[in-house]
């Protein structure tokens, strides 16, 4: 089955943030969005920091994130998507991120998971060209997608 693995995903969408819908501008018919806006039961925060920043400093560095990350496939992300990760959320500067930046990207990354889910309609763990198609349909309006041939 063709497909796009969920580790991937873009820059910030613009707008992020912002309760119109999920990340991206995605939400065409059926999106709902107060199933995004209910954290999911779990760990709180600030357990999920704690035993990510593996040498209690107080800030999380790209090789302590890149460990606690899975991507589906059991292979660490790539080394250079974590530190875009970090980049993205690191007010400061310092090249780790602190518990508030972490929040931040908690929620997105929780969003684009969502997101992806949302799309996933058989709930493969792929976007195949069908859901591919309705992603794209629903996040540019005025334009129709052809058929690809994959």
């Amino acid at each position: 089955k063709h497909g796009i693995n969920a580790e991937y995903g873009g820059a910030p969408p613009g707008g992020y943030g912002h309760p119109s819908g999920p990340p991206g501008g995605y939400g065409g018919p059926g999106y709902n969005p107060q199933q995004y806006r209910q954290p999911a039961p779990g760990p709180d925060l600030a357990q999920i920091f704690q035993s990510v920043d593996k040498d209690r400093s107080g800030y999380i560095s790209a090789n302590e994130l890149q460990s606690a990350l899975s991507n589906g496939t059991w292979q660490p992300f790539n080394p250079e998507t974590v530190r875009l990760m970090i980049s993205m959320f690191d007010k400061d500067g310092n090249g780790t991120i602190n518990y508030q930046e972490f929040g931040n990207l908690w929620k997105y990354i929780n969003d684009w998971q969502n997101t992806f889910r949302y799309y996933d309609r058989d709930n493969s763990g792929s976007i195949d060209q069908n859901e591919l198609q309705t992603a794209v349909t629903h996040s540019v309006t005025g334009y129709h997608l052809n058929s690809m041939g994959c």
